[in-house]
């Protein structure tokens, strides 16, 4: 049994506790007032009796012989079954709301309805040191996405994604719990357990649900590198050689290494080195036009020609078919320029 359905089950089963609880209670209330009276009560003045001493209200007696020692007992007992009755329903009912079970059912059914109608979003498998750094730049940048990550990594999740309705709990290797992320209408897989053998299993599933899908994995060992291209990755990136790249960089070319932690990591508005294909009908258009919607927000910086690159083209060339802009940009002026160039809301 799923946990959704254990969770219905449970609702179910205390939902029916009370009422049948409570019909109890009113059948015998009903009973032993029509009862006591000796059939002078009707069976409306019982059940009227017994509703207003079950929710305590105490409007009027109307029962014949309610003066009675024997009713007045009765009446007793009564009031004690409705408070024991409304006892059990809060405590129910606190249960429920304090349960981290129903809890996560709830986030996840918030979850799921928001994300009902993504597509192009991303998916972040894994809850380590390196999804963080993932999740800060797609934050950064103004990208959707989606934490996946065990429970036993719950207060990392939180921290990645603060919004309840952007992460989810569970395997990133397991089948539903990606279908529950969207992964087959996502633009993107990002591998980022800290073990490799997680990643590779990721990598597979993933593939297997969106062969579209651009995957991204990391390589705790260099190692591994051929077996997660295999497993369906289109990029590798080892943590160890990247940390390495930086180290002789921040040796050699510190300035360079400064001005881009100030571009990445700075104030508002960040800046970042993006890439754009723009619609086939805006072939032929000078380049200097086609960067125009982004208000002098966006500096060309390169184009690529399939494997081929031009650096800094001039604004008079013309563009051509299946060509990629590299632009330095902001994220609100490449949304403008997506909006003009690629046709996206």
């Amino acid at each position: 049994m799923t946990p959704a359905a254990e969770m219905r089950r449970q609702i179910r089963r205390r939902a029916l506790a009370i009422a049948s609880i409570l019909a109890g209670v009113l059948l015998y209330g009903t009973l032993g007032y029509r009862a006591l009276s000796g059939g002078a009560a009707s069976w409306l003045d019982s059940l009227y009796m017994t509703v207003i001493t079950v929710t305590t209200i105490g409007f009027g007696e109307v029962a014949a012989g309610s003066e009675a020692p024997g009713v007045r007992l009765f009446t007793i007992s009564v009031a004690f079954l409705g408070v024991s009755l409304f006892a059990y329903a809060i405590s129910s009912i606190t249960f429920f709301a304090t349960d981290e079970g129903l809890r996560a059912y709830w986030r996840k059914r918030r979850m799921e309805q928001r994300i009902r109608d993504w597509s192009g979003h991303y998916v972040i498998g894994g809850g380590g040191a390196i999804a963080a750094q993932i999740a800060g730049e797609l934050r950064a940048t103004a990208r959707r996405f989606i934490v996946v990550a065990p429970p036993r990594e719950e207060a990392t999740i939180r921290a990645l994604a603060p919004e309840d309705d952007i992460r989810v709990e569970g395997d990133p290797t397991d089948e539903d719990i990606l279908r529950a992320a969207g992964i087959e209408r996502a633009a993107g897989f990002f591998a980022a357990a800290e073990e490799d053998p997680l990643n590779i299993v990721a990598c597979l599933t993933v593939r297997q649900l969106n062969p579209g899908a651009r995957i991204v994995a990391a390589a705790a060992d260099p190692r591994n590198a051929a077996k997660l291209r295999k497993a369906g990755a289109d990029a590798v990136v080892s943590a160890g050689a990247i940390g390495a790249l930086r180290m002789a960089s921040e040796m050699v070319r510190p300035a360079v290494v400064s001005f881009l932690d100030t571009m990445l990591r700075g104030a508002e508005p960040a800046l970042r080195i993006e890439e754009l294909t723009p619609d086939a009908q805006h072939v032929g258009v000078p380049l200097g036009r086609l960067t125009a919607p982004a208000e002098n927000g966006a500096l060309l910086v390169a184009l690529r020609q399939g494997s081929d690159w031009v650096f800094n083209p001039p604004a008079d060339r013309a563009y051509a078919a299946g060509e990629t802009l590299i632009l330095m940009t902001s994220p609100a002026a490449l949304a403008k320029l997506r909006r003009a160039l690629c046709g996206e809301s």
